[in-house]
């Protein structure tokens, strides 16, 4: 996928509106079963990507990968956002999109693409020590981080760990847009960081609405104001967090060039 702000801004677009349109052909299908079409067809999209990724690894066909991959990654988020086109025009709306299966399927695709982050970033040490050097953070900060994205994406899916790993992949996803801000890189270096954002904020709003009364009147507005809150902390920690480990770690040794002989 091309890491371009508005051609990922487009991606979503096309995905929500052709969502609308579907909306019409869809509506007098129940959510329920509404909701395992999609959960079938985010499960098959992300087995292909499995499929793709493993023969890329081993065959060493990162151009395959970087292919096939993108576009598969850009099946995703037409998927996502034309989730959210289905639901606008649905009365049963709110019961749709906290389905189990479309919450399963969502959670789903957030592990996959975490998990496949960490992993890229095991197979690309070289360039990724680099980046993390230059942007003052250390080695083993680069290995936590790797650890950190395997570990939270599988805890996005099991049930009783998903709110720590909602919140730590938020913190580590903020911290990524910052750090890309601290180094004065363009915007569009930030658009794979922000576009997982906002899946993150919108998955976890839907699953904390789906956790309370869905028929309560309340429910989208305390649901909003804790996900806020939430989200705020994140980006504290986040920030905090930068700003220690580049200051407080462990310097990185500058290379000290040799004096000339004469």
């Amino acid at each position: 996928m091309f890491f371009r702000v508005d051609y990922a801004m487009s991606v979503l677009l096309v995905g929500f509106v052709a969502g609308l349109l579907l909306s019409r052909a869809t509506k007098n299908i129940s959510a329920s079963r509404l909701a395992r079409a999609y959960y079938i067809a985010v499960f098959f999209v992300l087995l292909s990507r499995t499929v793709i990724s493993v023969y890329a690894i081993l065959i060493d066909r990162v151009s395959l990968w970087n292919t096939v991959g993108g576009f598969l990654g850009d099946v995703l988020a037409l998927l996502f956002a034309a989730l959210f086109g289905v639901a606008a025009r649905r009365i049963d709306s709110r019961e749709f999109l906290t389905d189990s299966s479309v919450l399963e399927a969502l959670f789903m695709a957030l592990a996959f693409t975490f998990s496949l982050a960490g992993v890229g970033k095991m197979f690309s040490l070289t360039p990724m020590i680099e980046f993390f050097t230059q942007s003052g953070y250390s080695v083993t900060f680069l290995k936590f981080i790797i650890v950190a994205e395997i570990f939270g994406a599988l805890g996005l899916l099991l049930p009783w760990t998903r709110a720590l790993a909602l919140c730590g992949l938020t913190v580590d996803m903020f911290g990524a847009v910052l750090t890309h801000i601290h180094n004065g890189d363009p915007l569009n270096d930030s658009t794979g960081a922000i576009g997982l954002l906002i899946r993150l904020i919108a998955v976890g709003s839907l699953w904390e609405l789906h956790r309370r009364n869905k028929n309560s009147s309340s429910a989208v507005r305390s649901t909003m104001l804790v996900v806020t809150a939430v989200s705020t902390a994140c980006l504290l920690i986040a920030l905090v967090g930068s700003f220690g480990v580049r200051h407080l770690g462990s310097p990185i040794p500058s290379v000290v060039a040799p004096a000339s002989t004469r």
